[in-house]
């Protein structure tokens, strides 16, 4: 009974797993990690569109559902040792050796460009560095993130370490998004909030995305849902070209209306089933904008960066300011990411309530 016990344990280990489609691999592989619910002693397999991963333990439903995966039983092989990529970096840097130490263990990889922060102590060697990464990662292109970004469209500082071509198609939750990482900001930390939006059932509705960008929410949104029509609007000329490209690229064509205008300026009153304001620092200035467009009952998604010592009550007094007597109800308030130290950056879904 106990041999049998034992043998049934191994071969459980061995064959439980999670199955998800490509698109959502990578999404399925961080919250993986960052659970740590993976079997690293097993190797992961792609079959016939799909992904699977090994798992050390059952999966909840909710955690199923997050990811869109279903559980499976496989004969996962076993996985080969291989060098860690920061290992290679270091090991392939043209560098002092007491220099190494000092290259970073993490960067932002968009498509075939790479955006990363360098320490001061490596500002004489940032071709070795960059080359050593462009080695081991397979990029196209280094950028140095200098200084963020700026402005008010968000323009990142970097400078390029090495490579020309810093236009890059980088795909996410299976949706494609083309843009010049030297002139185009896309923030990873963002990527469950735009994937939570791609999961919002909105059929027939009509979607007002007030600060589109190259198209992060508006595009998924399309993708995923079947919304009447997504008006996507964006001020800057720069990122509109790319989301009239990944529009395009994408094909929702017929689906997402792209809109070069301050969204200020977008006519009609209570039009929009939902209003996405994912923009953050000066969001709440355009509150009563997204308010005249959304229709009673509506919602809107109002991003804001807040000290969190102000939270909840910042937020959502900004909300009671703009709404005025018809007021709101609350959906959510969440956060999406720590925006700097001692500043969160939130989403707060509210209903729109306008009465008459």
């Amino acid at each position: 009974m106990e041999e049998a016990f034992i043998l049934l344990l191994i071969v459980g280990c061995i064959v439980l797993g999670l199955k998800v489609r490509k698109e959502d691999a990578e999404r399925a592989r961080r919250i993986l990690a960052r659970e740590g619910l993976g079997d690293t002693t097993k190797a992961i397999v792609e079959r016939e569109g799909c992904v699977l991963f090994p798992v050390a333990i059952s999966l909840s439903e909710d955690l199923l559902q997050n990811v869109r995966g279903e559980t499976i039983e496989w004969d996962f092989p076993d996985k080969i040792s291989r060098e860690d990529p920061i290992e290679g970096i270091r090991r392939v840097a043209k560098l002092p050796d007491n220099l190494k130490l000092h290259v970073p263990e993490k960067w932002e990889r968009f498509g075939d460009v790479l955006v990363v922060r360098l320490p001061h102590e490596l500002d004489a060697h940032e071709s070795a560095v960059a080359e050593a990464y462009a080695e081991i990662l397979g990029v196209k292109s280094v950028l140095r993130d200098t200084g963020g970004v700026t402005g008010e469209f968000r323009t990142p500082v970097v400078r390029t370490l090495l490579g020309s071509d810093t236009v890059t198609v980088h795909r996410e939750n299976g949706v494609l998004f083309k843009f010049d990482a030297a002139k185009i900001m896309f923030c990873s930390g963002n990527t469950d909030e735009r994937v939570r939006a791609s999961k919002i059932t909105c059929d027939d509705e009509l979607i007002v995305d007030m600060f589109a960008g190259i198209g992060y929410f508006s595009v998924p949104i399309a993708v995923y849902q079947k919304p009447r029509r997504v008006i996507a609007c964006e001020l800057n000329p720069e990122a509109y070209r790319y989301l009239v490209e990944n529009i395009e690229l994408n094909s929702v064509g017929g689906t997402v209306e792209p809109v070069l205008r301050d969204n200020r300026d977008l006519e009609g009153e209570s039009i929009a089933d939902r209003v996405f304001m994912g923009y953050v620092k000066t969001t709440h200035e355009y509150l009563r904008t997204a308010i005249r467009l959304v229709r009673d009952g509506g919602v809107i998604y109002y991003h804001e960066t807040c000290p969190c010592e102000l939270l909840p009550d910042r937020p959502i007094e900004r909300l009671e300011s703009a709404a005025g007597e018809g007021g709101f109800e609350l959906l959510s308030l969440r956060q999406v990411k720590s925006y700097s130290p001692g500043v969160s950056h939130v989403v707060a879904e509210a209903k729109i309530l306008k009465g008459g």
